[in-house]
């Protein structure tokens, strides 16, 4: 059997094994509510700003908080198998080329203002970034960008104001490798315990006592 591990399966690792073992190797998934449209969106707009720079000077909004220029001609989709049969593969926003011809990743967020910290489930995602770049051959090194969006204060009818606030996160791919080692242990395993703390897990063990109290 063939599995395609990604950020986000990590994360559920992480989160808890049982219902990571249940969406990878049985395809049973948490229940999950309709995704809005507004980040889809966002994402197409931000794209389409980003390719007017590309390979020349920095998007405005980056400039100053971005080393280096918008890469040209990366690959859509990073993919890596560090077992046979299991697969990583991650689908970076864009990539920014340095002087020194490292290519780290710039990940796009949209937010509804400037965050304190990165979440945990981020830096799972920037970490698997320059883990396979690293494992793809380019040359890089352990550092990533996400940039912010979020709007500010203005008057809808003459359009809205989007500030972008990047920060520089200092990426681990080591540690990658291990979580990948534990996942993998866990796929080829039989089914997990229910996870402590999952509220999912919570769930289908109340729904399970109240079929047997009935």
């Amino acid at each position: 059997m063939t599995y395609y591990l990604s950020p986000s399966s990590l994360n559920l690792y992480l989160d808890c094994p049982r219902c990571f073992w249940f969406a990878m190797v049985k395809n049973v998934k948490r229940p999950s509510g309709p995704m809005s449209s507004i980040p889809i969106k966002m994402d197409s707009i931000i794209k389409s700003y980003y390719n007017r720079y590309r390979g020349g000077i920095l998007p405005p909004m980056l400039k100053g908080q971005v080393k280096g220029r918008l890469a040209v001609g990366m690959p859509v989709t990073l993919r890596y198998e560090p077992l046979n049969g299991v697969f990583l593969q991650g689908r970076p926003d864009d990539y920014v080329e340095q002087n020194n011809e490292n290519v780290v990743v710039l990940d796009n967020k949209t937010s509804s203002k400037a965050p304190q910290e990165i979440h945990p489930s981020y830096r799972t995602q920037l970490d698997s970034y320059t883990y396979l770049l690293m494992r793809n051959g380019y040359k890089t090194i352990p550092k990533a960008y996400v940039a912010y969006f979020f709007p500010g204060e203005s008057d809808l009818h003459k359009g809205m104001n989007m500030t972008c606030n990047v920060i520089e996160v200092c990426t681990d791919p080591n540690r990658i490798e291990n979580l990948l080692r534990k996942a993998v242990k866990v796929l080829y395993g039989s089914v997990p315990n229910p996870g402590r703390f999952c509220r999912y897990c919570e769930w289908t063990r109340s729904l399970t006592n109240l079929s047997k109290g009935s």
